[in-house]
């Protein structure tokens, strides 16, 4: 088999093996789930054409090693029977990756069902290179938002009301980042270090902490690997319905500006990130 052919099925979702003799099969797991029944006919390949056994990408997929080129034909008939998508490689919008934030008790805003809406229509987008998305809840950033092409992270920014304030330090208690102190009985809020997680919101028994904005904050230009970045964080917080838009925005400024091969991040530094930003707000 020549390298053409060999990457031909990389972009089907058959990787050869590091002993060349072998394919892992890639199959795409939405949002990083997927239905029991459609679980169960990945074992039932798993068994017939692998070793019995699956793994899991990074990208939350799901991966069959050891499957045999004389197999590969008959592999791909019963991924179309099962209903089963095959991929994710080459210069294209990879999985779409999300946490658990839509039942994790640190979720503020429903991360599956936007990663769902999202991947169904922008999954295998054509860019200059390969392009990875992340979806987190919350500031704790369990799937690395800012290290990923374009993350969003979920956001509750706290606003204090100070007549309200009686000082009891419940806020106090619940903020890992030290943006909130106690002084003369009552608290002081540091908005440069507060990373808008809202607990001290939740934790407030007077109505002194309140929400002040709500919805997503965006990071342009992360990456992992030989060479990282991380991603330049926009300083506006975004409605989940904005989103959509916000991400077709950020996808065309890529496919008219970058060059084959280029990686979003370094396109941003070659183009300058004020530029990509500006684009962004308008």
């Amino acid at each position: 088999m020549n390298k053409e052919e060999l990457a031909e099925l990389k972009l089907q979702g058959f990787i050869n093996q590091r002993d060349t003799n072998y394919f892992s099969l890639r199959i795409i797991a939405k949002s990083g789930n997927m239905e029991s029944d459609k679980m169960e006919k990945v074992l039932q390949l798993a068994n017939k054409y692998g070793r019995g056994y699956i793994g899991f990408t990074t990208r939350l997929g799901i991966e069959i090693p050891w499957i045999k080129e004389k197999d590969i034909e008959n592999v791909k008939k019963d991924l179309a029977e099962f209903g089963l998508l095959a991929g994710g490689t080459g210069k294209k919008i990879r999985p779409l990756v999300a946490c658990k934030g839509t039942v994790c008790t640190h979720g503020l805003v429903d991360t599956q069902g936007i990663c769902s809406k999202l991947h169904d229509k922008y999954f295998g987008y054509k860019l200059p290179a390969k392009f990875k998305i992340g979806i987190v809840g919350c500031p704790n950033n369990c799937a690395k938002a800012s290290l990923n092409d374009l993350g969003f992270m979920g956001q509750k920014v706290p606003k204090l009301e100070e007549d309200n304030c009686t000082g009891c330090g419940l806020c106090v208690s619940v903020c890992k980042v030290g943006a909130i102190e106690k002084v003369d009985k009552k608290v002081s809020r540091d908005s440069e270090k507060c990373v808008a997680c809202g607990k001290c919101i939740g934790a407030c028994k007077f109505n002194a902490m309140t929400t002040d904005k709500e919805g997503v904050a965006i990071f342009l230009g992360g990456k992992f690997g030989r060479k990282h970045r991380v991603g330049d964080k926009v300083n506006s917080i975004f409605s989940v319905k904005e989103l959509d838009g916000v991400m077709k925005k950020v996808l065309d400024y890529y496919a008219e500006n970058g060059t084959t091969g280029e990686r979003f991040a370094d396109m941003i530094d070659r183009v300058g990130y004020q530029n990509l930003k500006e684009e962004l707000i308008k």
